[in-house]
């Protein structure tokens, strides 16, 4: 029983010293968000680009990205933080998600443009103030990697 014993940990030390650590890190995509930059205004009603420069070791996967207010200012990690307004409650916030599959490649230039409404399907006015977009990059192999960008959403006008 002791050899028993005395092998199977032998074993697993065996096992346990061949398996290679891999660095996540190393392992996940790369995203360079090309814009909106950190801090822009985007305004409600009007066109703009949202452009993202991916990169893998192997292959791309996918992107799931969201928006959200910020109107509490909480954080989501390490990013670039924007002059913000005063705190305020959300009434009729603007939130939106999306999900896209990757071209298999090493690299790729996402590009959307975007449009966010002025008004929501009740026909209430979005709020305007702090928001954040939430950004996933998923490679073929499973590594993910998340980063955030602040913006400011604005109406153009006085709006009703």
């Amino acid at each position: 029983m002791k050899r028993l014993i005395f092998v199977s940990l032998i074993s697993i030390l065996f096992v346990s010293a061949c398996v290679k650590d891999s660095d996540t890190e190393a392992e996940a995509p790369k995203v360079e968000i090309l814009l909106p930059f950190p801090c822009d205004t985007i305004y409600y009603g009007e066109d703009f680009i949202f452009r993202l420069k991916l990169t893998d070791k192997n292959e791309l996967g996918n992107l799931s990205m969201d928006i959200h207010n910020n109107f509490n200012h909480h954080s989501h990690g390490d990013n670039i933080t924007c002059q913000m307004d005063d705190r305020k409650e959300a009434i009729h916030p603007f939130s939106k998600a999306w999900i896209h599959s990757l071209p298999n490649q090493r690299e790729y230039t996402f590009e959307k443009v975007l449009n966010f409404p002025v008004k929501n399907q009740d026909d209430k006015v979005h709020d305007h103030g702090d928001y954040h977009f939430h950004i996933y990059v998923t490679n073929e192999d499973g590594y993910q990697v998340f980063t955030t960008l602040d913006v400011k959403i604005l109406h153009r006008e006085d709006v009703d």
